[in-house]
Formats: C-alpha cells, structure tokens, sequence
C-alpha cells in the first residue's frame, strides 16, 4: 500500500491522541512531562498548521509544506485516525 497520510487539526489532534496515548509530551523514559493536556496541543498546534499520520506508523508536525517527524511509533495511529476522519 503507497505511503498514504491523514492530515488532523487541533481538535481531530485532540481526539486521535486522547491524553497523550502516543507519548508526543513525554521524556525519554515515556514519563508525561506536562500538567495540562489541552495546552500541550496548544502549543504544538503554534509551531505547526497541523498534524499528519502515516500508513506506516508515522507522526508528523506539518508547517508551510515542511515536515517534522514527531514519532516513529505510533502503531495503530493510522486506524485511529480513519476512526476520527471516516472520509480521508
């Protein structure tokens, strides 16, 4: 299957995500280093006009075209995202 991606904005974020579930607001040791969820996306959602995944496992922060890897496991996160965006 081609390298397909759903793109998601802060609120489809928010769903697909569901309290940080692919460890993005972690430390190294999966750890959650934030207080507040919601302003983490916040703050995610200011740096990048909005959030990819991929077939194959991939989250990226996507801003003017460019792409940021932001994890490399989120298994499952694409099906995830089908869920969120039925259409895509």
């Amino acid at each position: 299957m081609p390298n397909k991606e759903i793109k998601l904005n802060k609120q489809q974020f928010k769903l697909f995500n569901d309290d940080d579930q692919f460890n993005l607001f972690c430390d190294d040791d999966g750890y959650g280093t934030y207080k507040n969820f919601n302003e983490e996306v916040d703050k995610l959602f200011e740096k990048y006009d909005y959030i990819a995944v991929s077939f194959d496992a991939y989250i990226y922060g996507i801003r003017n075209n460019k792409k940021e890897e932001l994890s490399d496991q989120a298994f499952d996160g694409y099906q995830i995202a089908l869920e969120i965006i039925p259409d895509n």
